[in-house]
């Protein structure tokens, strides 16, 4: 409850200051810098054969693999581009929504050798 009252406007008030988590000890990290997305990240084909086990990574893969030129370039494509090719191919049929799959896979495509970051 507020014990003084002032309608004069030269008058600063202090903003209410709330409870925060870092009273307890804990913090709270700082907001990141907005990034282009995953789906405009420009990634690039090794040329690694195909040696995995998984029917949705493989349909990923072989998609670049037989991509012509004019379609997808495989020295830089978005997941974007990747995904909306694989799906007109028919290489990737899923039920899902297809960006989905590619998020889920992008860790494991860049760290078996398949894809890398441009």
């Amino acid at each position: 409850m507020q014990t003084q009252t002032s309608t004069s406007s030269s008058v600063k008030r202090r903003p209410a200051v709330k409870k925060t988590a870092k009273s307890n000890g804990i913090t709270i990290p700082e907001p990141k810098q907005a990034s282009k997305g995953s789906a405009r990240t420009v990634y690039k084909y090794s040329g690694k054969k195909i040696e995995c086990k998984t029917a949705q990574m493989i349909a990923l893969i072989k998609t670049v693999q037989e991509a012509k030129k004019d379609e997808l370039d495989s020295s830089s494509f978005t997941a974007q581009d990747l995904v909306k090719l694989a799906v007109k191919q028919g290489n990737l049929i899923t039920g899902q929504e297809p960006m989905r799959i590619f998020r889920f896979y992008t860790k494991r495509l860049k760290d078996e050798g398949y894809f890398s970051k441009v």
